[in-house]
């Protein structure tokens, strides 16, 4: 468990990305509030405004770092007053710009219609649906979801998803393990599912009958404003870069 001190309003408002764009990126590490699971999130209150964080009926067992579903419908929801949420997140306008980043892994059982995990997210309606799947992620958007990263295999090892909300454009970004959905850092993703659409909530796991499966959640972190994920070096760049110094230095030596 760790939290990190709120930043002023004002460095918020000088750190606020351009219209419909990202511009700044943030290491989870450094998010406002973090559960790493080795206390339940509906028995904490991180933002000390006297409410638990999460609703307190049919979440997820939290035991040793993860949380775990161990039936149908287990989900962290932060569709209530006093919710971190929506205390921290939602305003009810959607003029907050936040960031939420989910890791999660597939431990069992059989996806449903809408993949074995989602996430639902609604401040200003309709809300951002986003879905991971055995084979893909998808995104929805109405009668035709949209799809990435198809063929990928997401039923082993743990998937990081970061969602970016831009409270100017009123739309969304979206990173898995890394990688960005989104055409590019200026071009959000309007939400598209009409669901909870003016609940002002998220719903977090398996909320619904479309989606099944076993999963384990390793963490999940909010901050206020809106950030890229933190671009990882490619191992192979710091080795080639070993390699050619290693290089010229055996050269000179026989020179």
């Amino acid at each position: 468990m760790k939290k990190h001190n709120i930043l002023l309003p004002a460095l918020f408002l000088a750190a606020t990305p351009a219209f419909g764009a990202i511009t700044l990126t943030k290491a989870v590490e450094d998010f406002d509030y973090i559960y790493t699971m080795d206390v339940a999130p509906n028995n904490q209150d991180l933002d000390s405004n006297g409410t638990d964080d999460w609703w307190d009926t049919g979440v997820p067992t939290v035991s040793g770092g993860f949380a775990t579903n161990t039936a149908a419908d287990q989900i962290f929801r932060g569709d209530f007053t006093g919710s971190i949420w929506r205390s921290v997140v939602s305003d009810n306008t959607g003029t907050v710009a936040w960031t939420m980043e989910i890791t999660v892994g597939k431990v069992g059982g059989t996806q449903g219609t809408n993949g074995w995990f989602g996430i639902a997210t609604d401040v200003e309606g309709p809300s951002s649906a986003i879905y991971i799947k055995d084979d893909r992620i998808s995104i929805e958007q109405g009668a035709v979801d949209l799809d990435f990263l198809v063929g990928t295999d997401f039923t082993t090892g743990y998937h990081t998803v970061r969602i970016a909300h831009d409270a100017e454009a009123g739309g969304y970004y979206y990173w898995v393990n890394g990688t960005l959905l989104n055409d590019d850092t200026s071009t959000p993703i309007a939400p598209g599912n009409g669901s909870f659409s003016g609940s002002q909530s998220t719903f977090i796991g398996d909320y619904g009958g479309a989606i099944s499966g076993d999963y384990s959640i390793d963490s999940l972190s909010l901050t206020s404003g809106a950030y890229a994920a933190v671009a990882v070096p490619e191992p192979s760049t710091s080795l080639l870069g070993v390699i050619g110094v290693g290089a010229l230095l055996l050269r000179r030596r026989r020179a």
